[in-house]
């Protein structure tokens, strides 16, 4: 078995180095894979432009292939499917401890835990203490061409038939998927809004709110609206039958009058926020109806701006449901993955933009920068 492999370090603000790294002992009941996709997500980017407190391996939408697993490792998958060495695997980047408040509470859920292991994340951008000191960095994320898969991580099984960089939608589609999930209910309740009747607005055509939009085309909403800036995705979110609203050419007060024209005055019966944009969320609250469900997906990350809200205006009197939506359980994974072994009938290809090869990261980063949805690294040879 290869005994080092390469990665690309976040060693410092806007630094990226390549190292050899030694690949560890695997874990009894781990396993090693070679990366095979991994998704840029604009957090990467984000936490590239800051320092970090010990060098890291970034990378946390991973796909790979099983070189080797742990001498004590079940060989199945979170749905109890078989593995064998040679399966493609994709991830639930999130390991949480199990013994916590937090995970005997609500499970093995995303941002509960209070001391997880996030593949590709620093613990200080979870509000955890940092990894100086530490030795136990070297293959943390999907931005190395190997991986060791910790004990108790989640993963499902990728079908031979999808493509690895259609598998590594697997997690910015289950945060869309979340993002809808949190809004059903029980059919007949004032509060539904998942209906075939519904007008559900989209704010931010990025690959979360695109997603968002399939996910909520795929649970029967038809009538759907995406705001965004970049002209390529709005053409995406136009081809996939929305209706599309360029902000650069409108204001807050025109896109709230075309919502209402939609829909007879009334206003949306649902909005999803995931333009990472403060000042979206207000202007959700001013498209919603009455009774209508408002979800934050977008602004997860704080940059510190606010914005003015008027509580009895803005939600008591029009009694809106408010969500925010950070929490999120393996069951999205599982119901993304499913979604995804839909690629040959659903336009999850059209996202991805740009292809790049692992050698070239720098090329991705940029990539990502311009006028595309979804950016993937993905070795060479990979179907």
């Amino acid at each position: 078995m290869t005994e080092s492999t390469t990665a690309h370090v976040w060693v410092g603000a806007g630094r990226v180095e390549q190292w050899s790294i030694p690949i560890p002992e695997i874990p009894p009941t781990g396993l090693l894979i070679e990366v095979t996709a991994n998704g840029i997500c604009g957090t990467d980017a984000h936490l590239i432009g800051s320092q970090p407190s010990a060098p890291l391996v970034l990378g946390h939408e991973i796909v790979g292939r099983i070189v080797d697993f742990g001498s004590k490792h079940p060989r199945t998958d979170a749905d109890d499917d078989p593995l064998e060495i040679g399966d493609t695997i994709a991830l639930f980047p999130w390991l949480p401890c199990l013994v916590c408040w937090g995970c005997r509470r609500f499970g093995p859920t995303a941002t509960t835990c209070s001391d997880p292991f996030v593949y590709g994340i620093p613990p200080e951008a979870l509000g955890l203490p940092p990894l100086a000191g530490s030795d136990d960095t070297s293959l943390s994320g999907g931005f190395g061409r190997h991986l060791v898969v910790r004990p108790g991580t989640y993963f499902w099984r990728v079908p031979e038939s999808m493509p690895h960089e259609i598998a590594a939608l697997l997690d910015p589609l289950a945060v869309a998927v979340r993002s809808v999930d949190v809004m059903k209910t029980a059919a007949g309740t004032w509060d539904e809004v998942i209906r075939p009747d519904s007008t559900a607005v989209v704010l931010g055509a990025g690959a979360v709110g695109l997603l968002a939009a399939m996910v909520l085309r795929a649970a029967g909403v038809t009538d759907i609206i995406v705001s965004g800036s970049r002209p390529r995705r709005l053409a995406l979110a136009a081809a996939a039958g929305a209706q599309v609203i360029d902000i650069h050419a409108t204001d807050a007060a025109e896109r709230r009058r075309l919502v209402l024209d939609r829909t007879s005055g009334r206003g949306a019966d649902l909005v999803i926020d995931a333009s990472s944009q403060p000042a979206a969320l207000g202007e959700a609250l001013g498209m919603v109806r009455r009774l209508g469900t408002v979800v934050e997906v977008g602004n997860i990350v704080s940059t510190g701006v606010t914005i003015p809200l008027d509580p009895a205006v803005d939600v008591c009197q029009k009694n809106v449901r408010l969500l925010g939506v950070a929490a999120n359980p393996p069951q999205s994974y599982s119901e993304a993955m499913a979604l995804l072994r839909r690629h040959d009938k659903l336009p999850f290809a059209d996202l991805i933009t740009g292809r790049h090869d692992f050698a070239h990261l720098d090329d991705a980063l940029a990539d990502l920068a311009g006028d595309s949805v979804k950016v993937m690294l993905v070795a060479e040879g990979t179907p």
